[in-house]
């Protein structure tokens, strides 16, 4: 049997006021053709299938077109709501999607062995899937757990939900069945993309899951959710596959891939990642003030998208800036700021000797106004027990 597994489209990505879309629908268009040329027999689609609870048209309609094309490829899919997707909207659409093969599944049920997919071949045998879509922190840890016990405990609340959902997913797993689990979450020890989204991970990196409690049963597991490509564990086999595109500038410079995975029932897996191409590359370049223009000539060739980042002392008046920048590369997205110089000129902003979530509340300060009273006391608690846990690593 052959698998092909990918994640997160994020159909709708907005990056710095340039819709990402068509070069998602470019890539799913590539996705479609490589199930075609590698005579998938299934593909596994594990979340982030839209960038907002509410996407465009256009995003909608590269998704459905991934699924049409598969189906007239005669190749049928599992896919699972991710945390970007709304749950209710995927859920609404399952009927339909299911007309044309594909088997959604968006919200769990009072029953999770109602979460358990199969797929006969083509060629005769049977994949058994456990699809487990996103499930909210806040469904499985009460806010009050959040706010007001030890962060241990109810880091290990999610977990205990999480496994109970995981362990009942195994139990419909079959000796003559190709076994595979699909989910939509973060594995300890995943490492993210350098993503512009990096305090949003941090949060979200607080409920893990342990590859030990990835049940043994399953040949394959379908991970979604971090956007860089890697192996997860190995005992059983997991794999996040990644983003289709480069979807953030933290992002630039990571090579795309799916997974092509050959298995039989009762047999080890084999997984061979297929690069790529779809989706202009992104690049970061940092320059001095003094340099600008002779740094960025060199990007003259250079067709993906940049985001420039200028080092100058701080507190210095750079008007036409972002206009320098333009004239050099006019695929310029952002022109940043890096004042450099401003915590050795201002002694109130030195961030030498503060925590995490003092530096946070800084930023919201400064960004967004003041930060609301739960927010702070959640961040703190959670600062505190990681020094803690660093205290340990010490001791």
């Amino acid at each position: 049997m052959r698998v092909l597994h990918t994640a997160d489209f994020h159909a709708g990505r907005n990056l710095r006021g340039l819709d990402r879309t068509p070069e998602v629908h470019e890539a799913l268009l590539e996705i479609a053709g490589l199930a075609r040329s590698e005579k998938a027999d299934v593909v596994l689609v594990s979340g982030d299938l839209f960038d907002t609870v509410n996407p465009s048209a256009e995003a909608e309609a590269a998704v459905f077109d991934f699924f049409l094309r598969l189906r007239d490829a005669g190749i049928p899919a599992v896919a699972i709501a991710g945390n970007h997707d709304s749950a209710a909207r995927l859920h609404g659409l399952a009927g339909l999607l299911g007309w044309v093969g594909v088997q959604l599944v968006a919200q769990p049920t009072a029953n999770p062995l109602d979460l358990i997919r199969t797929v006969e071949t083509r060629g005769g045998e049977r994949l058994t899937v456990g699809a487990l879509p996103f499930l909210s922190e806040r469904r499985l840890v009460k806010a009050a757990d959040v706010l007001g016990g030890d962060v241990g405990a109810w880091r290990q609340k999610y977990r205990e939900g999480m496994g109970f959902f995981l362990r009942k997913l195994a139990e419909g797993f079959r000796g003559d069945s190709v076994n595979m689990l699909m989910l939509h979450a973060t594995m300890d020890g995943a490492t993210p993309s350098g993503s512009e989204r990096t305090m949003q991970f941090d949060l979200m990196n607080a409920y893990t899951l342990s590859p030990l409690q990835l049940p043994a049963g399953a040949q394959y597991v379908a991970l979604g959710h971090v956007h860089k490509p890697q192996q997860s564990c190995e005992m059983p086999l997991a794999y996040y596959p990644g983003s289709v595109i480069q979807l953030d500038f933290g992002e630039g410079g990571e090579k795309k891939q799916v997974n092509l995975v050959e298995v039989e029932a009762g047999r080890p897996a084999r997984v061979t990642p297929i690069p790529l191409t779809s989706g202009r590359e992104l690049r970061t370049v940092r320059v001095k003030l003094d340099q600008v223009e002779s740094r960025l000539a060199a990007l003259g060739g250079f067709d993906g998208l940049v985001k420039v980042v200028v080092q100058a002392p701080g507190g210095t008046a750079l008007p036409g800036l972002k206009d320098r920048v333009l004239r050099q590369v006019p695929n310029t997205l952002a022109v940043e700021l890096d004042a450099v110089q401003d915590d050795l000129a201002l002694p109130e902003l030195k961030r030498e000797g503060l925590s995490l979530a003092e530096l946070y509340e800084r930023f919201h300060n400064e960004r967004r106004g003041e930060l609301p009273t739960d927010l702070r006391a959640a961040f703190h608690e959670a600062d505190e027990a990681a020094r803690g846990e660093a205290e340990e690593v010490v001791a």
